[in-house]
């Protein structure tokens, strides 16, 4: 299961009600000042893959060469992405970026198993191979989980239990088919994987207006912690190369029924 657990899980701390001097204070202050500086530095690597992309052809110091001197992220310049995995009419593995832009990954051809979601880290390069807008060589590529896209009706949500916020940042996206979904969760520590239903059929005068569920199987601890998990919606009825307006509902940890809006297109 790919979650972001291990490396971004939010620890809720406890608010300690001590006699302590103003000093110890100050340091406190100083150091969680700190925390949070490093945490948003971290973040930086994160920004939309798109708008990277689209600056790259304007760095004209991305080339093909490699150049010993500097390292990978310096001289080609790295990003990180969620792309999805396939395969040309001519048998060529690609990656597909988003709804119009397509990555020729050179050193991934003999790792295609079938289609489907990766979070992946690559080094872009400008030149275009083939049919390919650009051409990348992958440093690592780890799938997404997969939910399960049901028929259904839209639930009595005062009975639903594991609830779940979402993400509004660049993970949270729907492209070439697919709903994907950057999220935030109770954890408990058994181990047990959490599993995600999307509804379709909610709403019988909009087959666009899908409900999103989770089962934490009794996994549902006081730990709140980030995970990925996609959807593959490319059975929505065909828009026919035309962008319609999408609609996502689920229950927020504050117990509140939220939505959000998408463009849907239907692959490809």
């Amino acid at each position: 299961m790919f979650t972001l657990y291990g490396f971004t899980k939010i620890a809720k701390k406890s608010l300690y009600s001590c006699k302590i001097s103003f000093f110890c204070g100050l340091m406190n202050e100083m150091r969680n000042t700190l925390i949070i500086l490093l945490a948003a530095l971290a973040l930086l690597p994160l920004a939309s893959c798109s708008a990277y992309m689209d600056a790259v052809p304007d760095r004209d110091y991305v080339s093909d060469t490699p150049d010993p001197q500097f390292d990978n992220e310096s001289v080609y310049g790295g990003f990180q992405a969620i792309v999805t995995v396939k395969k040309s009419v001519l048998d060529t593995v690609y990656f597909q970026l988003n709804d119009s832009t397509t990555v020729y990954p050179r050193n991934y051809q003999d790792s295609y198993t079938h289609m489907e979601r990766v979070f992946c880290h690559a080094t872009v390069y400008t030149e275009s191979t083939g049919s390919f807008n650009y051409t990348c060589d992958v440093d690592w590529a780890e799938p997404l989980d997969q939910g399960s896209v049901l028929p259904g009706a839209e639930p009595q949500w005062d009975s639903v239990q594991d609830v779940l916020d979402i993400y509004d940042d660049w993970m949270t996206s729907v492209e070439d088919g697919y709903l994907t979904v950057h999220y935030n969760t109770f954890w408990g520590r058994s181990g047990i994987q959490h599993s995600f239903r999307l509804l379709m059929g909610t709403d019988p005068a909009n087959p666009y207006s899908l409900v999103l569920l989770q089962d934490s199987h009794g996994d549902a601890g006081e730990d709140e912690a980030d995970g990925i998990v996609c959807f593959d919606i490319n059975s929505l009825p065909d828009t026919g190369g035309e962008y319609i307006p999408l609609s996502l509902k689920w229950k927020s940890l504050e117990g509140k029924v939220l939505e959000r809006k998408f463009r849907f297109k239907t692959r490809e």
